[in-house]
């Protein structure tokens, strides 16, 4: 009887579990907006619902969530939930447009935001769950090596350190003699034997440490595995290497030859500029509509009342690709004719008391949220310098140039850790550089939600610390 190793029925379990929560969502605020579910499938309502469903179906397959890998980070399941739930929303808006349905607003915004935290929730305690189930000893997958050398004996301790993984390692498998073999965790035998171990063992996965010294006995194993549905793994030190270093890689296909090519930044993702795009908009957007006209005045007047001068101060920075854009702020100097040149310093003469608390509190940086809605600035991203400055440190500091790679932010990783202020020496940039490489490399929208919570904390307590 041929066995499934390779059945995804987790994705879909995650799938049929997201749809449970979405209509046990949009069935229960039906009845608190309309007092009752009496009608609901014979009227507009029940479409949407029927379309909804096979919407985030669609949306789910589009995705082509990896949340049934074993190894990934809680976040990476988070982020393909948000991307699914996203596309779901788009396809579910172009729906309503298309046929000029008027549907319950309150009904349909009270069901996204709600099936949004729920839905999250939920996908975080399963793992979790599943999780604490493998660390138990349950729902394992039989696992063996080929190949022995140093990285594979590292990458056996830790795999099999990693209980939550749910990984049961059957033995090492090599082309050597098992008398030249010393010290080795775990059980060796030659690949010659491994077909056979395979099949009585229920082996689930194989993975080859490369390089290994018979492309014919590889072969042989692949095909093997192939026709007794095992999956195939391969190790490689070098690719190893290259991703502790926080390089990304991507396999690409010459005709039927595999090519490992660094892969590209997160935001040189085009469906993830449009993500990060849409969050900046909706997000300034509600900052400038809640907040700013009420906020507005009361800063406005006392600006006015201890200084001559305009309430916005407008100074040319360096934006994406070099480009220079004018970046809003409160004022919060006198007006003085070394604004653009000169960087603020601690005690500087020039700073009024208003403006010391505006620093402090970061509220002067508030205007450039109008920034972001023109789009010359993201909510979250690496903070933008004065034109002379990017100069200078372009030269002095080589990594400077990546952190234009993307739109400058209000707030960033740097400023979020806690590197803020005065720049006195060389070291103290190359630092903030560092945390802006960092970010570039390994965005993401719960990345960004997590400096933009650091960022208010930091605001509402005045400090300065990271996290």
């Amino acid at each position: 009887m041929v066995k499934n190793r390779l059945s995804n029925y987790e994705k879909y379990l995650y799938a049929f579990m997201d749809l449970v929560i979405f209509d046990l969502v949009l069935f229960i605020n039906f009845k608190v907006t309309f007092g009752s579910l009496n009608g609901l499938f014979q009227t507009k309502y029940g479409v949407l619902l029927l379309f909804v469903n096979f919407a985030w179906l669609l949306a789910f397959l589009i995705i082509d969530s990896i949340v049934d890998n074993r190894r990934i980070r809680t976040s990476r399941a988070l982020w393909d939930f948000l991307r699914s739930f996203l596309l779901n929303l788009l396809f579910t808006l172009s729906f309503i447009a298309l046929l000029n349905i008027q549907y319950n607003r309150e009904f349909l915004l009270g069901s996204y935001l709600i099936f949004f935290f729920t839905g999250a929730i939920a996908r975080v305690i399963a793992r979790q769950y599943v999780k604490s189930y493998r660390e138990k000893g349950y729902n394992f997958r039989r696992m063996v090596v080929v190949g022995i050398n140093d990285f594979s004996q590292d990458f056996v301790k830790e795999i099999s350190s990693r209980k939550d993984y749910g990984y049961r390692f059957m033995g090492y498998f090599d082309l050597d003699d098992i008398s030249e073999v010393t010290e080795l965790d775990g059980s060796y035998d030659h690949v010659d034997n491994i077909y056979n171990f395979l099949l009585e063992n229920r082996i689930d996965e194989v993975y080859i440490s490369m390089p290994t010294k018979s492309s014919f006995h590889i072969k042989a194993l692949i095909k093997f595995c192939h026709l007794n549905f095992i999956k195939v793994n391969f190790l490689n030190e070098t690719i190893h290497a290259l991703s502790n270093r926080s390089v990304y890689l991507n396999v690409d296909y010459n005709g039927l030859t595999p090519i490992v090519s660094l892969a590209k930044e997160p935001l040189e993702v085009t469906s993830n500029r449009f993500l990060k795009r849409v969050f900046d908009l909706v997000f300034s957007t509600l900052v400038l509509v809640l907040i700013f006209p009420w906020l507005l005045p009361i800063v406005g007047l006392l600006i006015k009342l201890e200084s001559k001068g305009p309430i916005f101060f407008k100074q040319q920075r360096s934006g994406i690709n070099y480009s220079p854009f004018g970046c809003y702020k409160f004022r919060t100097m006198r007006v003085n004719a070394l604004s653009d040149k000169k960087q603020a310093t601690k005690d500087d003469p020039r700073i009024t008391k208003i403006g010391s608390f505006l620093r402090k509190s970061s509220i002067d940086e508030l205007p450039q949220f109008i920034n972001v809605f023109l789009g010359d600035m993201s909510v979250v991203g690496p903070r933008p310098h004065m034109l002379e400055h990017t100069r200078m440190y372009a030269k002095l500091i080589s990594p400077f140039v990546v952190r234009h790679w993307v739109k400058p932010g209000i707030t960033g990783l740097a400023q979020a850790k806690g590197y803020r202020g005065e720049t006195k020496e060389v070291k103290q940039m190359l630092d903030r550089v560092k945390m802006d490489v960092f970010y570039i490399q390994h965005w993401s929208l719960f990345l960004d939600a997590r400096i933009i919570w650091k960022t208010v904390v930091n605001m509402l307590t005045l400090q300065k610390t990271g996290f």
